[in-house]
């Protein structure tokens, strides 16, 4: 796919799928307008989603939600600029850690500041500077970035009254990073949970919570859905989540087996390869790194 698209994924709920495995995003038709679900990940591909709801839809922006704080799914929050913005206490908090407290947009144009808040707040001591070239290039290095932060947050959940049902955003404790919201619309089956689920990619570790992010999987396999919007790549299932979600647990076992055999670190980046995953799109770029921050969480 070459460019993004606005899709139907069900009554009144439309995915907005990037392309080529970029961030996804989203919007729910209400009574008064619509919620939006995260931003893309520059003012430039927020603009494209903005104008594609507004051609499409023909209806007022009600709020927009963040999913959590990478800069892939809320650098486009200024696109909607006069809309709420929504979202969990923690990704607000994530967001003040590199901008400070602000009420409006705030440039950013440090290369690491960018850098923690694409990929993690222990992304320098993940990452040594001489590995560095290609992440500070995605974040376009010392480019300025405008970050418009929530203006809104809550702590556990919250819900919307949709025409005979109810769009459900709750928070299941640290996963993917700290603040991840899964949002859902019960009835129909149609479940967000931006990148608490990478279809068809190698995910990216950074600070997770391995042990609350595989957790969090299990119960959304527990729930009545048909549909699942990824945080990247194609709307997928039930059947897709539970790989995933094994994909993580191979990882951890393979971690926790090298801890308890005595290896090292870099002996562990070294020695583990996983070959049922090894074809997957990022994992050769990743995997040492992934490797290393499920290393050390599970070191505590």
């Amino acid at each position: 796919m070459t460019d993004a698209q606005l899709r139907q994924i069900g009554a009144g709920v439309y995915a907005w799928i990037g392309a080529g495995g970029d961030s996804n995003a989203g919007a729910i038709e209400t009574p008064n307008g619509l919620i939006v679900i995260d931003a893309q990940q520059s003012r430039a591909y927020g603009e494209k989603f903005r104008d594609a709801l507004k051609a499409s839809l023909k209806s007022p922006v009600r709020a927009l939600v963040n999913t959590h704080y990478h800069l892939d799914h809320v650098a486009g929050n200024v696109a909607f600029a006069g809309s709420p913005v929504l979202a969990h206490e923690k990704t607000l908090r994530a967001l003040e850690s590199e901008i400070g407290p602000s009420s409006g947009a705030t440039s950013v144009s440090a290369p690491l500041s960018k850098a923690r808040l694409f990929f993690g707040g222990n992304f320098a001591e993940l990452v040594p500077e001489s590995e560095r070239a290609w992440f500070l290039n995605r974040v376009g290095g010392t480019r300025p970035m405008a970050i418009l932060p929530p203006s809104e947050t809550f702590a556990d959940r919250m819900e919307f009254r949709l025409a005979g049902d109810t769009l459900h955003m709750e928070y299941w404790g640290p996963s993917h990073c700290d603040g991840d919201l899964a949002i859902y619309v019960k009835k129909i089956g149609i479940i967000f949970l931006g990148d608490l689920f990478f279809h068809g990619r190698f995910p990216w570790f950074g600070d997770c919570d391995l042990n609350g992010w595989i957790a969090v999987l299990d119960r959304v396999l527990q729930m009545d859905v048909k549909t699942v919007i990824p945080g990247h790549g194609e709307p997928a299932s039930l059947k897709e989540v539970a790989a995933f979600r094994d994909l993580l647990a191979a990882i951890r076992s393979a971690v926790q087996q090298a801890l308890t055999g005595g290896l090292s670190e870099d002996a562990a980046v070294n020695d583990i390869m996983l070959a049922d995953y090894a074809a997957m799109p990022r994992y050769k770029e990743w995997m040492p790194f992934n490797i290393r921050s499920a290393y050390r969480y599970l070191r505590g």
